[in-house]
């Protein structure tokens, strides 16, 4: 193909290649927008719910629709015996776990998950920290949010199936915990004020990083496939010899 005083004549194997990787690198980019509109939306969102009036809570179903990051007050207590050990939970470079403990209604008649907050892994493994907590009657605060993420799999079960309390996990499965327990558990839970006596230390944040960051990557990625289409055409063009 002739542009102008310049012939331009890939080879399909090239053309191939270059059509793959520059649509692999615009996917990224695009990837990379959808998440910072979405991060721009949960922040929005967050500030907005931040912003009301705390929430007395009776029952999962008075929030299950609008509860994220809407403070709260629940009365009820702590399911001391059944306690979960979120691992490998990073803190300040230093792996640990957050400590999920199962919150009873007053009424009796439903559970919601607290996390009480993050504790350093012991020099040993087995060696578990002491989660101990009250299991008196309690008004406890916080904000309702969404469940940990979960970390890849590696094919290892999420949680720990045999008879030992309290149990230590890879990811909260509230199916799995639900079954465990003998309640159905709402896909959200209660992170702990850090003023509360039973609370750990709590550096939660309910979106890692801003839109920035994302934005930042995107226009990495669609400035590698400029560069990517740009040295296409210059490797396969060149200039006519004139007559």
């Amino acid at each position: 193909m002739q542009i102008g005083v310049f012939q331009f004549k890939p080879t399909i194997t090239v053309s191939v290649i270059t059509l793959i990787v520059f649509s692999i690198l615009v996917s990224l980019g695009l990837w990379q927008l959808n998440r910072a509109v979405e991060k721009a939306q949960t922040q929005q969102e967050l500030q907005s719910s931040l912003e009301q009036l705390e929430i007395d809570v009776l029952s999962p179903l008075q929030v299950e629709d609008e509860y994220r990051f809407r403070h709260a007050r629940i009365k009820g207590y702590f399911d001391a015996r059944h306690q979960y050990l979120l691992d490998n939970r990073i803190e300040k470079g230093r792996p640990g776990f957050l400590v999920i403990t199962p919150f009873v209604y007053a009424s009796g008649k439903a559970k919601i998950l607290v996390n009480r907050g993050w504790l350093p892994l012991g020099k040993r493994r087995e060696d578990l920290p002491d989660i101990s907590v009250t299991d008196k009657v309690v008004v406890i605060r916080g904000i309702l949010a969404d469940l940990p993420g979960k970390l890849p799999n590696f094919g290892i079960s999420a949680t720990i199936s045999d008879g030992r309390w309290p149990k230590v996990i890879r990811d909260v499965e509230i199916d799995q915990i639900s079954a465990q327990l003998g309640y159905t558990m709402p896909p959200y839970l209660l992170q702990l004020a850090q003023e509360d006596v039973s609370a750990y230390a709590q550096n939660w944040q309910p979106v890692a990083s801003g839109p920035e960051k994302n934005q930042s990557y995107a226009v990495q990625w669609f400035g590698m496939a400029l560069v990517i289409l740009i040295l296409y055409i210059g490797l396969n063009s060149r200039r006519l010899e004139e007559e």
